[in-house]
């Protein structure tokens, strides 16, 4: 047999290359034509005020870059703004006041949705207490002890409530949504605590109002200014998830965005508390633990009643009630914990959107009555 002649292999060899070139070719061509279909066929809606994009179109442009997000929703003017530019600032610090109850006590709870539904379910509950809440959608820890800070009447509750939830845990580091919620575009921001040899410490975040936010937003350098802060200060900013460049019309592009920004947070979790254990030496943990003890001490300086209100999300067990409980016993604070009363590996204790169930929240609020009915007692003893 005849070896065989090194032209035919030597044109094997081009035609296999050429073939593969067309391949590639091929699909890039068919990706470009899927990336602008899914756009014009899912397109997102340009309307700030529609709160209702189809279930597709939302999907697609989770992994638009947050800058791009919110240049989509923001107006200078609050009529014509989205109204999730809204919510949550420190200035004005918006408390929600519910119908009087003759010669109740006032509580202030202060954090995310869950707090307010507690307020609401404490208020529904027949006891002395009248509830107040102070809350921002999505809050972490760090952005409720700032309102607390910044509350001007909250002098008048004998008790303030300070929540803090599981599955936002690690975000106790960042001072805006912005920077670590890509599921939703929220411009508020919060104060970043960090601990120092004198204490914890509060780096005020670059703006704390709707308008401040706009100004800055449409000043180029402020805003590159302001950026440069939360790059500083906040682990969870990331340049390739916040601003905003040509990529962003890209299906692909923002599909690959989303799926690096949920490693990223899963990254995160893991390290700080999972499901199975807490990292008591990770920053969260420790801020955690600093936020409580200082709120506890500024409050009781006033003469308020601290309690701290504890939720394990679902899925996460009672590992953030096993991080903090060693603090709360250490100063005596009263806390209630959600897992001590409702078992967080039962799905059905929660709603869909992940809140508790309204009895639930009801047997919840009932808790937190008898700790402030216990404590106030306590109070009274001592005076």
């Amino acid at each position: 047999m005849s070896p065989p002649s090194s032209s035919i292999s030597s044109f094997d060899e081009r035609a296999a290359r050429r073939r593969g070139w067309v391949t590639i070719a091929w699909v890039a061509l068919w990706l470009a034509i899927l990336d602008v279909g899914v756009n014009v066929a899912f397109a997102y809606p340009n309307d700030p005020k529609n709160l209702h994009p189809s279930k597709l179109a939302l999907y697609f442009d989770y992994g638009r870059s947050m800058e791009g997000r919110l240049r989509r929703i923001t107006r200078s003017h609050r009529e014509f703004t989205a109204p999730i530019t809204l919510a949550g600032w420190y200035d004005p610090l918006v408390a929600v006041e519910r119908p009087a109850k003759p010669g109740a006590t006032e509580v202030t709870i202060y954090g995310m949705s869950h707090a307010v539904r507690l307020a609401d379910a404490l208020q529904a509950t027949p006891t002395k207490f009248q509830a107040r809440s102070v809350g921002a959608p999505g809050a972490t820890t760090n952005w409720s002890y700032g309102a607390f800070l910044r509350d001007p009447d909250r002098r008048h509750s004998k008790v303030a409530v300070l929540a803090i939830m599981s599955s936002t845990l690690p975000m106790i580091l960042s001072p805006s949504p912005m920077d670590w919620n890509t599921s939703f575009a929220m411009p508020y921001t919060a104060d970043r605590f960090i601990e120092t040899a004198g204490g914890l410490r509060q780096i005020k975040p670059p703006y704390e109002s709707f308008p401040e936010y706009v100004s800055t937003f449409n000043d180029p350098p402020a805003w590159t200014q302001a950026l440069e802060q939360f790059a500083r200060t906040d682990p969870f900013y990331d340049s390739f998830l916040f601003r905003a460049s040509w990529l962003d019309n890209s299906t692909l592009v923002r599909l690959i965005r989303r799926a690096w920004a949920q490693r990223r947070d899963r990254e995160w979790r893991n390290r700080a508390l999972t499901a199975q254990s807490h990292d008591r030496k990770s920053e969260p943990v420790r801020i955690a633990n600093a936020i409580v003890i200082d709120f506890a001490r500024r409050a009781r300086a006033e003469g308020i009643v601290p309690v701290i209100y504890i939720i394990d999300s679902f899925g996460y067990g009672d590992q953030l009630t096993r991080a903090l409980c060693s603090t709360l016993a250490r100063e005596q604070i009263p806390y209630v914990s959600t897992s001590q009363h409702i078992d967080p590996k039962t799905p059905t204790n929660y709603l869909p959107d992940g809140h508790f169930t309204d009895a639930n929240d009801r047997k919840l609020a009932a808790t937190l009555a008898q700790v402030m009915d216990r404590e106030l007692a306590k109070t009274a003893i001592g005076r």
